[in-house]
């Protein structure tokens, strides 16, 4: 158990460092391509470095280039432990042009004014699940109470944590919580300075088969109502205004990536299990064999009402006094026009 401990914070440290030290690198070193502009697209990261869902594919897959380098573009990703509110300082320093990530983060920068644009709606799920370590003492939701529990702040995370804990019949003043980035919770638990954390789905199955920690509760597999919540692509206002063909370009991608990815589900899944480091059985765990559901790319009302919903959530919750104009900060134009070049070239 000693050596678990130590390899798991050692490599949890090291990638905290990496991070830090590289959060606005290249997912791949950019190959020198005489006359083509860069654009970066920032995404969170639970630890693996990989972006997973739609953006990961239409990168694995070569779309992203492909589209781009036709309109004299090419890509350059970055990842951010760190999760939204380090993405968000990178858009406030104008570090990043495009972002896909939690809707709920999206929701929430928009409120206290960072300008962006709403581009589509990447993914529907719940992606995230709350552990606790088997010493302690935690069997059900209400031993939460009084415990030290570690979640994200101001990210995703933040928002099921607060629904996980009234679930439970319990607020932030019924436990001693603690900000931290999801490795630094994992790592938290296994030193056993704290009960619990939330993480990503899957990150835990080593550590549940190495009798570490248990899941006691997970996103899911809990009322969609409540704990699903859309993904988001969005484009810096001010870069968008400038070149809309841009997102329109990393639109086609994705549709491109979704009729890739639904030519072999299977297949599709398997990709993010290699490249996120999750074994396939966590990463089915919350597998969506319907794409068209899990990757909706598009702004349908349905994912706008949830948008809503979180910003109300957010409010009652006081995570954000500000609000936002959502017909102004939607650009139906892009997904409505990508979706039509793109079927006229298939």
């Amino acid at each position: 158990m000693k050596k678990l401990k130590t390899i798991l914070i050692v490599l949890i440290a090291a990638v905290l460092l990496v991070s830090v030290l590289t959060s606005c690198r290249n997912k791949k070193e950019a190959v020198g391509k005489d006359g083509l502009k860069t654009i970066k697209i920032g995404y969170p990261s639970a630890g693996s470095g990989w972006p997973s869902g739609v953006l990961g594919a239409a990168w694995e897959y070569g779309y992203l280039e492909e589209y781009l380098n036709k309109i004299g573009y090419t890509a350059e990703l970055a990842s951010f432990v760190g999760a939204a509110p380090a993405i968000h300082e990178a858009l406030i320093a104008k570090e990043l042009d495009y972002v896909v990530y939690a809707g709920m983060a999206g929701v929430l920068s928009k409120s206290i004014g960072i300008d962006h644009t709403l581009i589509s709606i990447t993914g529907w799920g719940s992606g995230w699940s709350f552990i606790v370590g088997t010493n302690s003492g935690v069997n059900s939701l209400p031993d939460l109470r009084g415990k030290k529990l570690a979640y994200q702040r101001g990210a995703s995370p933040h928002m099921y944590f607060i629904r996980v804990l009234k679930e439970a019949g319990l607020t932030f003043d019924d436990i001693e919580p603690l900000n931290s980035t999801i490795p630094e919770g994992i790592a938290g638990i296994v030193s056993g300075s704290i009960a619990g954390s939330v993480i990503q789905s899957g990150q835990e199955v080593d550590l549940v088969r190495d009798g570490v920690v248990k899941v006691i509760h997970k996103g899911f597999n809990a009322d969609k109502n409540v704990f699903f919540e859309p993904s988001v692509f969005i484009a810096r206002s001010d870069v968008h205004k400038a070149n809309p063909d841009v997102a329109a370009a990393i639109q086609k991608a994705f549709l491109k990536a979704r009729d890739k990815a639904k030519e072999d589900v299977d297949a599709y899944y398997k990709l993010i299990s290699d490249k996120s480091g999750l074994a396939l059985e966590s990463v089915l765990s919350t597998a969506e064999y319907n794409l068209d559901v899990s990757l909706p790319l598009n702004l349908d009302d349905f994912y706008i009402k949830s948008l809503k919903d979180i910003l109300a959530f957010l409010q009652d919750n006081k995570m954000t006094t500000g609000s936002v104009d959502f017909d102004a900060w939607q650009d139906k134009s892009v997904y409505i026009r990508a979706a039509q070049e793109y079927a006229s070239e298939k």
